[in-house]
């Protein structure tokens, strides 16, 4: 299966689906409708079916001009009214698409919005704003209790999971990363890496839920190095895990950005 990245906004990424045998595609979070339809065109391919994981405008922006262009196309998302849908799709379903001849299973992982899921199969995760590499989205609409349960379901995915979020982040993450976690060389050695790759015109991710675990401090809320400098820097005793994340947010929010 080809998964192809297409830029979109400053730092979008919306992706594209397709087998090679086949002239079928599929498009998560098309925030803009323009290159997604070049891309199709260019490649002799139809767009069968569109994935929306929350109902931010750079998300879904290009789902009225897609559906002009594609009249057919089933569109899959999470109940909300604020999201234009043919399917509506819950937490632990799966869902059968022809067009990949794949089951994908909606997970519910809201915190950045009420309603946000994200989209599982073949240990690739198609997760929105919900997480990103070396970082997490900001909670907009749903709780840190969400997020964090959110956030602690995809850890319990296989270590080998590709992560597909929708923005290019990772460098500016990194820069707070190391601010809470300076002694980290996993860490600096991806910064490295990300440095390089971005420098030569490639992307950062997706990434591996693996290397997620070993450098994004918003997944390391258990780990006894993050809970300490978020406690010196807070001048507080944390009492759980979920305090930790909560305030490693509200640090990155009130404090780095």
């Amino acid at each position: 299966m080809n998964i192809i990245q297409i830029p979109a906004f400053a730092d979008n990424y919306i992706w594209i689906l397709h087998e090679l045998n086949s002239n079928h595609a599929v498009v998560v979070d098309p925030g803009e409708s323009e290159q997604v339809i070049k891309y199709l065109n260019d490649n002799n391919l139809v767009l069968s079916d569109i994935l929306i994981t929350h109902h931010h405008y750079d998300h879904m922006g290009g789902v009225e001009k897609l559906k002009q262009a594609y009249p057919l196309v089933n569109i899959y998302g999470p109940k909300d009214p604020r999201v234009p849908l043919t399917v509506i799709v819950k937490n632990n379903e799966h869902i059968k698409l022809d067009s990949l001849n794949e089951s994908f299973e909606v997970l519910d992982v809201k915190g950045h919005t009420s309603s946000h899921i994200a989209y599982y199969f073949k240990n690739k995760l198609f997760c929105g704003d919900t997480l990103f590499s070396c970082g997490c989205g900001r909670l907009f609409e749903g709780t840190y209790d969400d997020m964090y349960k959110a956030l602690n379901k995809i850890k319990s995915l296989p270590s080998e999971t590709m992560i597909y979020c929708a923005h290019e982040y990772t460098l500016d993450n990194i820069g707070f990363a190391k601010i809470i976690d300076p002694n980290n060389l996993d860490l600096l050695v991806r910064e490295e890496e990300v440095k390089k790759l971005l420098k030569s015109g490639y992307p950062s991710i997706p990434s591996k839920l693996e290397n997620e675990l070993a450098v994004n401090p918003f997944l390391r809320f258990d780990n006894s190095i993050i809970k300490i400098s978020v406690q010196n820097h807070f001048k507080k005793e944390m009492c759980s895990e979920l305090e930790v994340f909560q305030h490693t947010r509200d640090w990155k929010d009130n404090e780095y950005d």
